[in-house]
């Protein structure tokens, strides 16, 4: 079912259970994430949720509809640029196994491996017998980037595209959408494809993989991506269902970063463009590439790209909070920004090519984020080995786990 205030059916007589209290549509029982207010047109007092009001709101006076859920079987074919390797193609056969018969599966893979294109054939497989399929992830930049390559490759297809103020909707049927969105979904989905499973806020609210239970039907299958998958996961998955790839599409290393120590905040604080900073960013633009910088923290990086942007004017700054974030992402494909600033919210999908990355006082990160970082760069055919520079005050064990995977990663030969 689709939860949906257009609905004719009565899913609950009330969106949220004053009592208890508890919201029926996204299950929380926080009191924290529950406002309660006098409404004079009641004569009562009206409780709402907060958690998921983004959606709109569920109170305890508003009874939350539903429509009911449709199947329509369709041909859904696909184009690819490129042919899958030996590696991809047996986890594209072990992905679409598991749709078939149903369970979860694990596609432990290096970021830049082609995830997203080794699903295409089981979502083939799935439209074409009728069942639902969704793509979620938590990001929204992660989101925008899958729509965009599955509408390029199934380009017959209708997809909804669903996420925080963003709703374009046909049918339901093949969904694009944030995890959050799957709120509005009941025994609905047959088959939920969750990318950057690991990605913030997903491990940290259980609710939102409460969220991805119940969005699907009995048997359906669950096919969770990431590069960095927590002990969590993979306990609940089980050794038996990893699929683990350890090279990228095109075969080439994971560049391995290189190490500059030293304080940027310290020179950021008395308003003075790192030496050493200004020098690696040189070099990168002398080679006619882009330089993607990630800052740990949105103060430092506002104060840093102040001093940036004098030395070079084609730069730009952008954190989760920023409205121009997409236009800026576009321009910095299109090649009119040469010189990004960012948190983490650029950590996972997006590509860019020709692109290195500085990650500015790594050891404040730790080894996801880093390992994420890292896998901005060399994810194109056409640039498929870029540099990356750690600056960082002084050595964590982050540094050294994400040091040791890549390297690790990189020790394992293509399979097949």
């Amino acid at each position: 079912m689709i939860l949906d205030h257009r609905g004719d059916i009565i899913y609950k007589s009330a969106g949220v259970d004053a009592a208890q209290p508890l919201c029926h549509r996204c299950g929380n029982r926080d009191r924290r994430y529950f406002y309660t207010y006098y409404a004079a047109f009641h004569e009562s007092r009206v409780m709402y949720c907060m958690k998921c009001v983004s959606l709109g709101r569920s109170d305890s006076m508003t009874p939350l509809k539903f429509k009911d859920t449709e199947r329509l079987a369709e041909s859904s074919p696909y184009g690819l640029d490129f042919e899958l390797s030996g590696q991809q193609s047996r986890a594209s056969e072990r992905i679409l196994e598991t749709v078939k018969k149903g369970g979860a599966l694990l596609l432990y893979a290096v970021t830049g491996a082609g995830k997203t294109e080794m699903t295409f054939e089981s979502i083939r497989w799935a439209r074409g017998e009728g069942l639902n399929v969704a793509f979620v992830s938590p990001r929204i930049d992660v989101v925008k980037e899958v729509h965009m390559r599955l509408c390029g490759a199934f380009q017959s297809s209708e997809i909804d595209l669903m996420y925080d103020g963003v709703k374009q909707v046909y049918n339901h049927h093949f969904t694009v959408c944030t995890v959050h969105q799957l709120y509005n979904f009941v025994d609905h989905f047959d088959c939920i494809i969750v990318d950057e499973t690991d990605a913030f806020p997903l491990p940290q609210d259980p609710l939102l993989m409460h969220a991805i239970r119940r969005a699907a039907t009995g048997r359906a299958s669950f096919i969770f991506m990431t590069a960095t998958p927590s002990r969590q996961l993979i306990r609940e998955v089980g050794q038996g269902n990893i699929i683990t790839l350890p090279r990228r599409y095109h075969g080439h290393d994971l560049a391995v970063p290189k190490l500059v120590w030293h304080n940027v905040a310290r020179d950021v604080s008395r308003r003075r463009l790192p030496k050493k900073l200004m020098i690696l960013i040189r070099s990168i633009l002398a080679e006619e590439r882009r330089a993607l910088i990630f800052i740990p923290e949105i103060a430092m990086m506002d104060a840093l790209f102040n001093l940036v942007k004098v030395h070079f004017p084609a730069s730009a700054s952008v954190h989760s909070g920023d409205p121009e974030r997409s236009g800026k992402v576009e321009r910095m494909r299109t090649g009119e920004i040469e010189v990004m600033l960012t948190t983490t919210i650029l950590e996972r999908g997006v590509t860019f090519d020709r692109l290195d990355a500085i990650i500015v006082h790594a050891e404040r990160f730790n080894t996801e984020s880093l390992i994420q970082m890292c896998g901005r760069v060399g994810r194109k055919t056409t640039d498929p080995v870029g540099s990356i520079w750690f600056i960082a005050h002084h050595q964590s064990a982050g540094i050294r786990r994400t040091l040791r995977t890549i390297r690790d990663f990189n020790r394992r030969g293509v399979e097949g």
